[in-house]
C-alpha cells in the first residue's frame, strides 16, 4: 500500500476508535446520570459532579449531542 494511503488508513482507524470510545463514555455517563436521578440525587448535584450546567445535563439525558460554538464556548445543542 502507498505510504500516503497507509497514513490515511491509519489516521482514519484511529479516529474511528476515538469516536467509538467517546460513544461508550457518553453511554456510561448517561447511565450514571439516570441511576443518580433514580436514587433521588438532585439534578444540580449531578450536573456539578459531571462538570455540566443544568441545561447540559438535561440535554444529555434527552440524548442530544453537544458541540462547541462561536457564541457559546460550552455547547450548542442539536434540535
Amino acid at each position: 500500500m502507498d505510504k500516503h494511503l497507509s497514513n490515511i488508513w491509519s489516521a482514519s482507524a484511529e479516529l474511528e476508535m476515538i469516536q467509538f470510545r467517546n460513544d461508550q463514555a457518553h453511554e456510561r455517563l448517561v447511565q450514571a446520570l439516570c441511576e443518580a436521578m433514580a436514587a433521588r440525587i438532585s439534578p444540580a448535584a449531578a450536573a456539578a459532579a459531571a462538570n455540566m450546567s443544568l441545561s447540559e445535563l438535561f440535554d444529555t439525558l434527552r440524548g442530544r449531542r453537544t458541540t462547541p460554538s462561536a457564541e457559546n464556548s460550552n455547547a450548542v445543542h442539536d434540535s
